[in-house]
């Protein structure tokens, strides 16, 4: 039974000015952030080490670094509440990485076990619920002990998944009722007015005008205009024949870190997240290094952004993305719809079907 995936799913740019390319200190200092783990690569090994992930294969679970909420909002009942949300998707995610990885190697006897021991040994301390605590624990051990004897934990029934399904639907109507969503949408127009010519021309003049994107949104001021323009930027790069990475990582990064809002942030997380495993460590497949705690690093950056903006704003949009990026799981392996891991569905989504208008849809 696929227990995991089943839990995840109930859970719920400025004027085109610059027409020659500006040479100056802000362009010449946006740098790969990370180029130092690259750096630091042995010739003999097969995949990178980077953020605070180990080698990528290491076990998660044991090692899950929970965000916490600001003195700001450290008062807030309701902040906490999403800020519990949260974690405990956060937990289940990390619980869905290790199964994944230690079924991928379930007869590799020493290397399946360290999965089961870091199953055993899960750090819950940023879940507060005794009762789901408890279950979450049962759940990740259980796992374990099937993992130790040779047996997928996925093929196993879990009867106690049921108690934990109707405790956290509880939470989870607790929290709409305390702000309930609605038809909310992110009109990118009304950030952008020439938005649908800067668009049509991101995806189709992509040889000259992705410079001139990358001008348009280093020099923009308004931060919401520039995370319109920063995945604009990365849909020019992707078919680009001047494609540089590392350059749109740097972009991405820069804004990611800013703690700023806006509704685009997990989209631009993901994208973020698809170029370094993909395109700048090229690791698609089952068996390559992940780099979960990194990347769950920035991602609890921005769940405190949304938490902030909902708890202060009373934003419906900013709420509904949270629960967005809230949901998104760790790059696992297995991946159920194609060959590898799932951040080659997540680099289909994000950027394939842009350029495909059969399976062109908006993502807000």
């Amino acid at each position: 039974m696929r227990f995991f995936i089943t839990v995840t799913s109930l859970l719920l740019l400025i004027s085109c000015g610059h027409n020659n390319r500006v040479s100056d200190s802000k362009v010449d200092k946006l740098s790969f952030p990370y180029q130092s783990y690259l750096d630091n690569i042995g010739e003999d090994e097969c995949f990178p080490t980077i953020g605070n992930d180990g080698k990528g294969f290491n076990a998660i679970t044991d090692k899950i670094v929970y965000p916490e909420l600001p003195d700001t909002l450290s008062e807030s009942h309701y902040a906490d509440s999403l800020l519990q949300y949260y974690n405990i998707d956060l937990a289940l995610s990390s619980i869905h990485y290790d199964v994944s990885t230690a079924e991928r190697y379930i007869t590799e006897r020493e290397f399946r076990l360290e999965y089961a021991n870091a199953l055993d040994s899960i750090n819950l301390s940023g879940i507060t619920d005794l009762n789901l605590k408890n279950l979450i624990y049962f759940i990740s051990q259980k796992a374990a002990d099937a993992i130790r004897k040779g047996v997928r934990p996925t093929e196993l029934d879990f009867p106690e998944m049921n108690q934990f399904k109707d405790a956290l639907i509880e939470i989870s109507t607790q929290i709409y009722k305390a702000h309930p969503g609605g038809k909310v949408k992110y009109i990118v127009e009304g950030i952008i007015q020439n938005y649908k010519d800067i668009h049509t021309k991101a995806i189709s003049d992509t040889s000259s005008f992705r410079n001139e994107l990358l001008d348009m949104v280093i020099y923009e001021t308004d931060f919401q205009r520039q995370c319109v323009l920063a995945r604009e930027l990365a849909y020019a790069n992707y078919q680009s024949s001047e494609r540089d990475d590392k350059q749109v990582v740097a972009v991405l990064d820069r804004l990611l870190r800013s703690g700023k809002y806006s509704p685009l942030l997990g989209e631009l997380w993901r994208m973020w997240r698809c170029i370094i495993q993909r395109e700048i460590l090229g690791c698609g497949g089952d068996d390559s290094a992940m780099y979960n705690l990194f990347y769950n690093e920035m991602k609890n950056r921005l769940a405190l952004v949304y938490i902030a903006q909902i708890t202060k704003y009373d934003d419906k949009l900013a709420y509904k993305e949270f629960l967005r990026l809230a949901n998104e799981n760790n790059i696992v392996r297995n991946s159920e719809f194609l060959c590898g891991n799932n951040v080659n569905s997540d680099y289909m989504e994000l950027f394939y079907s842009v350029f495909n208008p059969d399976s062109n849809e908006e993502n807000l």
